[in-house]
Order: C-alpha cells, then structure tokens, then sequence
C-alpha cells in the first residue's frame, strides 16, 4: 500500500490506449491511492467518464468542469489537492500543451496551477513518438518538475511495430511511487542477487531449491523507487525483473549456476556501495556432470556431490566499506542460526526467515526477525514481500556506505 494517503490525478488523454487508464485507475486504488480522473474531450471517445467513475467512485471530471457557466469544480482546488499528476497515455497534442504552457482544457489548466509532479506517460504510433515536433517538446518539460516514464517497444494497434506502446500497468505504478517515495537511496548504487541457481547433472537434470526470486525482485523494485541505481541478478525465475523507471536506473543479469552468480556478483560490487543476497544459490552440485543425457536405467543409486562456492564467504575480502545484507532460509533456531550467519560472515544487517510449512520459498508473503551488526533485532510478522522490502531498505538508507 506505498500510495496510502496519497491523492493522484490521472489524467487521460484521447489515444486507443485510453481504455488501458481503467486498469491502471484499478491498480493504484490497489496500491492505497486516492484517485481522481480528468479526461481530455478526445479521451471520451474512446471510454467514457462512466467508466472511471464506476472504478474511482468519484465524479470523472472534464471540460465542463472548467468551462462551465454555473460555475463547477475549479481547477485551482484539484491542483492544490492533488500529490501527483499522472497522465497516461499522454499524446503528442497533450505533450504540445505542456510545452506550450496553453491552459485551453481542464487538464492543461490544472497542470499549470498546480505545483505537484507530474509523471507523463506518452503513448502514440511510432513515427509520431519519433518526429522532430514530438522529441522538441519532451526536450522543452523542466525535468525537476516533469517525470518522464518512456514507452515500450513492440506491437502497436496499427499493426505496425516500433516504440510508442503503453508501458505495463505496474510499471507505472512503480513510477508513480518513486515520484512520490523518500528519496533517501538517490546517489547509492545497489547489487540485489535473487532467485536459485541450477547444477545439472546432465543437460535435462538440475539440482535446484523452490526459491521463486520474488523476494528479491522486490527489494530491486523498491531500491530503484526510493532513488538508487540497481544491478539485479536474477537465476531462473518465471517472474519478471522491474522496469528501469530511467535510462541505467535498472540492470538485469540473468545466470543459471552458483558460479555465474558468484562471477556476476564480483563484477557487479566493483562499482556499487550495497550488496543484498536475496538469492538462493545452490549449496552443493553434482561432482560429476555429463555432456549427454543419462539413461534412466544407467542413474547411480548414489550421487557424488560437491560443495559449491559460498559467494559472501569468498568475496568478503573485496566487501570492505559496502553495506551488505544477507538472509538466512531456516526451519529451526531461526534467529541462533541467523545470528551465527551475521557475525561468520561479516553481515551488516541479515533477514532470517523460517521455511517450513509452506512458508517463505515461492510465497508473497514473508516473516522472521531483522538483525543488525549492532546486536539489535527486529520480529517482522506476516506481510507482503513487498513491504518487507521497504523495512529492510529503510535500514539500508541509514547505513552509511564506503564507512
């Protein structure tokens, strides 16, 4: 719930990705958000203010609200109520008012009288997000005040193919909450391992653990949002990496072995501050690997296995001065064994979890206990990933790095 207590004005402007605002309307409700809609006139003829009332329960509010003769809603006292404003899709004319400072329909007029951030979500056919006119005017929005969330690459309505599409619904979101989130890890660089890894025993058998890297996907999303540049390694998952909410904001490595990570890691930490190993690495791997496919019947009753390497435990050496989190997947004496694992490794802060009973591996939900290098503790009950995500990080934030 990042946007609780927060009110934000989507504004929906007149493009066939229109009808994808009802949807996004739904999903910052989801996130705590108070949401108000304002629709251009060309925006009603592809959804109807109806719509977005059903979804807000609120009055969508259009021209009329502006131009009315008996007076109506003033554009001054939504700007002054509003946190953000979130237009999305934005189009090329929508973008030629901001440019322009005009103040002729009743989101312009907003926009201007309002001293809140605005995200600007364009979305229009290729050739027009690439011409001349279009790229001036992005280049003409004060970028202390305007937030720029680029389009996506990919299929268009028109059957063409080409940047312009609407970005991913929790994309924006994500936007939205940086553009309203601390940004107390600005500046910071920050490498997040998560998921398992893969040791094959041949091409079509891996030894492996149900790690699903949601966790720390999580804690990559909600870096970003609070301001850092984030390296994210990611092992075999279904889930899907965060956007970058700005060009380098995000990187993604993807790798399969404990010694991928382990090599993806070390490159990574050369220029970061903070290292959080969310992942969930192999420990051992078969000693023996095969080329080709072991026959059923040629299986060995008995598997020959080896440790694999310990990633903390060998690059500690290169950690000095980095601020570096761990966490610690238990079923019993969760905190003993965390506590052991903080202070054998040289952890500043480690999540120790317990994973039985269905509990932390694959789930959305997480709980255990918090503890620091300073002795301190924390018990974290039941809660979404995500919100485990921001506590941690906001531990993360007061630590300071190259100590």
């Amino acid at each position: 719930m990042r946007l609780t207590q927060r009110t934000i004005l989507l504004g929906v402007c007149g493009g066939i990705a229109a009808y994808k605002s009802a949807l996004l309307a739904r999903a910052l409700i989801r996130a705590g958000g108070s949401v108000r809609v304002a629709m251009t006139a060309s925006a009603q003829r592809f959804i109807t203010p109806l719509t977005f009332e059903a979804l807000t329960e609120q009055a969508c509010l259009t021209d009329e609200d502006l131009f009315h003769t008996g007076g109506g809603v003033s554009h001054v006292e939504i700007a002054r109520t509003s946190d953000l404003i979130l237009i999305a899709p934005a189009t090329a004319t929508t973008l030629a008012r901001l440019a322009g400072g005009f103040a002729d329909n009743l989101l312009s007029a907003v926009v201007l009288a309002s001293r809140a951030p605005v995200l600007v979500v364009p979305s229009m056919h290729t050739a027009m997000w690439e011409s001349l006119p279009v790229q001036r005017n992005l280049g003409l929005l004060d970028p202390d005040r305007y937030r720029m969330l680029l389009p996506e690459s990919g299929a268009l309505a028109s059957g063409d193919s080409g940047p312009g599409r609407f970005p991913e619904v929790d994309d924006i979101v994500d936007a939205a909450t940086a553009a309203l989130a601390p940004q107390d890890l600005a500046g910071r660089s920050v490498v997040v391992t998560a998921g398992p890894t893969r040791e094959p025993l041949d091409p079509v058998r891996v030894l492996t653990n149900p790690s699903s890297g949601r966790m720390g996907i999580e804690l990559a999303r909600a870096a970003q949002i609070r301001g850092a540049r984030v390296h994210l390694i990611l092992g075999p998952t279904h889930l899907a990496p965060p956007r970058p909410l700005a060009p380098d904001r995000m990187v993604v490595t993807r790798v399969v072995t404990t010694d991928d990570m382990l090599r993806a890691t070390r490159a990574a930490i050369a220029d970061a501050d903070t290292l959080i190993m969310a992942a969930a690495p192999a420990d051992e791997r078969p000693a023996s690997p095969v080329a080709s496919k072991i026959r059923k019947e040629a299986l060995p009753a008995t598997l020959a296995m080896e440790h694999t390497p310990d990633i903390l435990k060998t690059l500690r050496p290169e950690l000095a001065g980095r601020v570096v989190v761990g966490f610690a997947a238990e079923t019993t004496d969760i905190e003993t064994s965390g506590r052991r694992k903080l202070e054998s490794k040289g952890l500043d802060l480690l999540f120790a979890n317990p994973v039985d009973g269905g509990r932390g591996f694959g789930a959305e939900t997480n709980q255990g206990v918090l503890l620091a290098r300073d002795g301190s503790r924390l018990d974290v009950p039941p809660q979404s990933k995500s919100a485990l995500a921001d506590l941690i990080l906001e531990r993360v934030a007061r630590l300071p790095a190259d100590r």
